[in-house]
């Protein structure tokens, strides 16, 4: 009888999630419709373009904005786009390809495959790092992602990217004990490009283009950046619509494929294995190797098969795969469900482009399922363009007071975190426009005055602009607020400051670190899982990147990699029952899950 009930439960899942009607379609396209120009311009992304497939069948695919803002060319079906780390999925058809054919072993070291590259020699076998744990970040490596080069750069070989020129990441390391944590590593895939090339002699994007884009008809895709692909691609514009230098990239697997939105739908519909036509659309691999490469690998957390993500949506039976891509001006997401034959892709070519599909993901979403994703689709316009445009036009000496009148006239409009303004400086630190940035920085002093990170960034551009005593009160106060700024301490070192009366990083009671760990529950999809590696406590947020945390106080840690502070929560028996995250000005609280 359960058995009954669960396929019963399953099969009306199906039906609740995978049909809409003529009508529903009609509605929310229409809505879509409206709604992406208006985002399009909130937050200054010239160009975007999307489809969404319902139910098997393509309900839009359809192109909004600009390619080219001074020209006026506008972005259509066939427009390239680069779309980042999805790179990696259609990378990992092509080696799932050579598994097929018996040329790839999963589950075989990955340097059985190497001559021109070896892993540097650490304290972790490489011979656990395989093939199947490069393809699901599961083979303990370094190297996050990769920023990319301009035309004007020399690119690096692959050897060379793996050794660490690669544009300021670093070499490619065995980190931590292979086949035990999830952590991202595009270096990894940088090893699987390599692989491609060394198993069949070819290079990594002819082989992908012979044996996987042509086939699937992705035509206009490409991994070869050639005069072709330049003259059919968008421009790539920063935050403030403005465009930037295209970039190029060694690192191909991990972030360099240029398509347009009709070749990533006929991938997208390559990867919906049980539709009924799969075969018409997918001659590249069989059904069974698309849906084993879906399904969550061992040590990834449920989150991350071969080269697919898994995300499951909060509440309800609904569960996708795919991919999120972010290079420098390009922003794409790319989500399948083939148990209802559903997809979601979005492409846009500006620095602001994930706020864009991230509100769109959220309304198809609901629509899909009546689930909401929170917080998360909340988004405002960053107050930065707005600041922008008073600079440009009047300069930095009334900034403070065009601020103040924003917040108080605008509150609810725009985003006015620490972050942000954080950010902002560090873009005219850029543009070697130092001044600009010192007077941003001041503000963002001014307006978060307990923040340690805010008066690090207005020392370093004092410090850049020649004002070094300044610099050093500056630095000063930020270690003093977080004795755990090793940034700040390096700094003061460097100019030769005496330490010796700023407050000490706090050093806790390494017997005391178990009573933190657990998993904290901040919102109905975002669980942040805190662990211990030897002496030091770790925090791994859903779907992201494991960060350490530095004590500054018994319950109080800072997170440098995110600018961010933890604060662990006691009852009045002394145990801990909660955390509160302290990020971009606001705070979070979430309850200790219990076992």
């Amino acid at each position: 009888m359960f058995k009954k009930i669960t396929l019963l439960f399953f099969l009306m899942s199906l039906a609740l999630y995978g049909q809409k009607n003529a009508q529903e379609i009609n509605s929310f396209t229409k809505d879509l419709d409206q709604k992406i120009p208006k985002l399009l311009q909130e937050f200054t992304v010239p160009g975007a373009a999307i489809a969404i497939i319902e139910n098997g069948e393509l309900v839009l695919q359809k192109a909004y904005g600009y390619a080219d803002v001074d020209t006026k060319t506008k972005v259509t079906a066939q427009t390239g786009f680069n779309i980042g780390s999805i790179s990696k999925t259609i990378a990992a058809w092509g080696i799932m390809k050579l598994v097929e054919e018996g040329k790839i072993d999963l589950d075989v070291p990955a340097e059985n495959y190497l001559t021109r590259w070896k892993l540097p020699e650490s304290e972790f076998d490489s011979k656990q790092v395989t093939v199947r744990r490069l393809l699901s970040h599961t083979a303990g490596l370094s190297l996050h992602g990769y920023p990319g080069w301009t035309p004007d750069d020399r690119l690096s070989t692959i050897e060379e990217s793996l050794n660490g020129r690669n544009n300021g990441p670093g070499r490619v390391e065995m980190i931590m004990e292979p086949g035990t944590k999830w952590k991202y590593s595009g270096g990894g895939y940088t090893i699987l490009q390599l692989i491609v090339e060394e198993v069949t002699g070819q290079k990594f994007e002819d082989y992908l283009q012979a044996q996987v884009l042509d086939p699937l008809g992705m035509t206009s895709s490409s991994y070869t950046i050639d005069k072709t692909i330049l003259d059919n691609s968008s421009f790539e514009y920063d935050n403030f619509g403005e465009q930037i230098d295209f970039e190029l990239f060694t690192a191909q697997a991990a972030a360099g494929l240029h398509t347009t939105i009709e070749d990533f739908t006929r991938f997208a519909y390559a990867s919906l294995f049980t539709h009924k036509d799969n075969k018409k659309y997918n001659s590249v691999l069989t059904h069974k190797t698309v849906e084993d490469m879906m399904k969550p690998a061992p040590a990834s957390n449920g989150s991350y098969g071969l080269g697919y993500q898994v995300q499951s949506i909060p509440g309800v039976s609904y569960t996708l795969k795919g991919h999120g891509g972010a290079n420098t001006g390009w922003h794409a997401f790319f989500r399948v469900n083939p148990d209802t034959n559903d997809g979601f892709i979005m492409i846009t070519n500006g620095g602001s482009g994930h706020n864009i599909y991230r509100q769109v993901f959220c309304d198809w979403i609901q629509w899909k399922t009546g689930a909401s994703m929170g917080d998360r689709c909340i988004i405002k316009p960053s107050v930065a363009a707005k600041l922008k445009a008073i600079i440009d036009n009047k300069g930095t000496d009334n900034l403070a007071s065009a601020y103040n009148d924003l917040k108080l006239n605008s509150g609810d409009d725009y985003n006015f975190s620490e972050d942000i303004l954080n950010r902002f400086g560090y873009y005219y630190m850029g543009k070697k426009e130092i001044a600009k940035a010192m007077a941003i920085f001041k503000l963002n002093v001014d307006q978060f005055p307990e923040s340690s990170n805010v008066y690090d960034s207005y020392g370093e551009a004092l410090l850049a602009n020649g004002n070094k005593e300044e610099a050093i009160v500056n630095y000063k106060k930020s270690v003093e607020l977080n004795p755990g700024n090793t940034h700040g301490i390096d700094v003061l070192k460097k100019l030769n400051v005496d330490l010796s009366n700023l407050p000490k990083a706090f050093e806790i009671d390494t017997a005391k670190l178990d009573d933190y760990l657990g998993k904290y529950q901040l919102a109905e999809e975002f669980i942040v899982t805190i662990a211990r590696e030897d002496n030091k406590l770790t925090a791994k947020p859903t779907g992201q990147s494991m960060v350490i945390l530095v004590p500054m106080s018994e319950d109080k840690f800072f997170v440098e990699e995110v600018k961010a502070e933890v604060t662990f929560n006691r009852n009045a028996n002394g145990d801990i029952e909660s955390m509160t995250l302290n990020q971009n000005g606001r705070e979070t609280f979430g309850l200790k899950l219990k076992e």
